[in-house]
This record gives C-alpha cells, structure tokens and sequence, in this order.
C-alpha cells in the first residue's frame, strides 16, 4: 500500500487501466509492485483484464517476428518471464475456476527465470487452484509450502509481504500432514 499505482488498483474496483497497464508493461519497474496491482485488481473480471493486457503488450511490445503468430503465442515464445507471470496472474484472477492456461503459461514464466521467489509463488499459487479444484487441497499446501525450502531462490518481493502470502496458503493446509 506504499506504492501509489497499488492504490490507484485497489481505487479501481477491478477495472485495469492505461496507465496501470503502462506500469505493468515497464521492463523497469520492479516484479512485486506488478503482482501487487494485479492483486489488487482482485478476481472474478471474466477476462476481460487478461485480454486487455494481452493486447497492449502485443501492441507495445511488437512480440512477433517474421512469422504470423497470434497474441498469446507471441507472449509464450518472445515475452519476459516478467510479462508472462503478469498476464498469467491476471488470467487465474479474471477466471479463478479454469486456471489452466495461466499455469501453463506460469511455468513457461519460471523455466525463463527459476529462481525468482516472486514467480516461484505466483506459478506455484496458480498451481495450488488446479489442485484445490480437483480436491487435492492437501498435495497444494505441499506443493505451495515448498517454495520455503528453496535455498538457491532470490528474494525478489517485499519481506514485509511474505508472511500474508503464507498465511493465506496454511490456511489450505489445515488438517493436513
């Protein structure tokens, strides 16, 4: 809540902006703050924030080469791992109950860049709701939880974040062993 463009997110009720937009697509601007404004965003947008997004960074970020490529596929082949775990956070939330694409595209996110913490958790965060909605709350909690045994992961996050995420997540893990 230091950073004005997660206020202004949160402000929005939902609906993501130009200029949050612009943040987002900024190679310069720090990964946290980014997950921190779609987070702030919150769920439930039917796509429509996902789709937004895609479209400005395809138009912004000219991914596709000599071939004809479609949006999504030009963000899978030439996107940052940044810009790929925005848009797959942004996914999950639009439609929190069919989060496959998303995780496919988180874990094309982390094979790019597999020690950042804060694309371990957010892949391993989308993960854990394909699990949970095939009943495996418990294998979830263990899947998300190992991001803490992790000893080559570079903390790419605000320590003061780190507690409320985990707290969410053991939660899940009530009543599991």
């Amino acid at each position: 809540m230091d950073v004005p463009e997660v206020k202004k997110a949160l402000e929005l009720k939902g609906y993501l902006s130009h200029d949050l937009m612009k943040y987002i697509a900024n190679d310069t601007n720090k990964l946290d703050v980014k997950l921190a404004i779609i987070n702030a965003i919150g769920w439930d947008h039917k796509n429509e924030n996902s789709y937004t997004l895609l479209h400005f960074l395809y138009a912004t970020k000219k991914y596709n080469s000599e071939f004809r490529f479609s949006e999504y596929t030009s963000l899978t082949y030439y996107g940052s791992a940044h810009d790929q775990i925005c848009y797959a956070y942004l996914r999950a939330l639009d439609n929190y109950f069919d989060v496959i694409g998303a995780y496919d595209l988180s874990v094309i996110a982390l094979k790019k860049s597999p020690n950042s913490f804060a694309i371990n958790m957010i892949s391993n965060l989308i993960k854990s709701q394909v699990l949970v909605s095939i009943d495996e709350s418990c294998y979830a909690y263990s899947q998300f939880s190992s991001i803490k045994k992790k000893s080559n992961i570079q903390m790419d996050m605000k320590k003061e974040s780190i507690p409320y995420i985990f707290e969410y997540m053991d939660s899940m893990g009530k009543g599991c062993k």
